[in-house]
């Protein structure tokens, strides 16, 4: 018998460890985070820059945007071919655009080495990247969860997070970050599953993520 595969060992982790979750699992899609969705880190960065304090919606209008005037796979030379100007016609803030300016420099420098990243613990690749102006925690738990297969992130500061962990627990209230910091600690080693079926509950669906 071959060995389970991680994803199947965090929903079976999942469901054992969490009755609220085991039934909500019964009708829930197929987690995807078994395979990185974007085609290079440096893009899943950019798109979680962009979606910085914004809705999904809003996240998805501007990420289309902005590959309808750069085709994929999205590369720091793009970025920079573009300039802060280029970046302010796509409708980006100021603070988004230099931030994916500055991030795109770093790369191609080799000041921010992905592979290197990688070696890191999780709140060491957290600090890592948060070394860098615009980026902190959730932008980093980003690109960790979905390109980088860490399957025990927990954003306690995604509001998407925090509402589908109200929906799923049958709460009446959307509880605070501080709040969500601890309330998971049962499904450890395997939070990041609990994240993405917390942003399906949700039903914000996202063309990107």
């Amino acid at each position: 018998m071959s060995p389970a595969k991680p994803i199947d060992q965090a929903l079976e982790h999942l469901r054992t460890h969490d009755l609220k979750f085991r039934t909500f699992l019964v009708d829930a899609p197929d987690c995807v985070l078994a395979e990185p969705l974007h085609e290079s880190d440096f893009e899943t960065l950019v798109f979680a820059i962009i979606g910085q304090q914004v809705s999904a919606k809003a996240a998805d209008s501007m990420t289309l945007r902005l590959l309808e005037g750069i085709s994929r796979p999205l590369t720091p030379q793009h970025i920079l071919a573009m300039g802060f100007d280029g970046l302010r016609e796509f409708g980006f803030t100021r603070a988004k655009s230099r931030t994916m300016s500055e991030v795109a420099q770093a790369v191609i420098s080799g000041q921010l080495d992905f592979d290197h990243m990688r070696t890191l613990s999780d709140p060491d690749a957290v600090a890592y990247l948060s070394q860098y102006w615009g980026i902190g925690r959730w932008t980093s738990e980003m690109l960790m969860i979905f390109r980088m297969g860490r399957l025990d992130m927990w954003p306690t500061g995604d509001l998407g997070v925090r509402r589908g962990w109200s929906i799923i627990q049958g709460l009446d209230y959307i509880p605070s970050p501080a709040d969500m910091e601890t309330v998971a600690d049962h499904l450890r080693p395997y939070r990041s599953v609990a994240a993405w079926y917390c942003w399906v509950a949700t039903r914000e669906d996202s063309k990107f993520w």
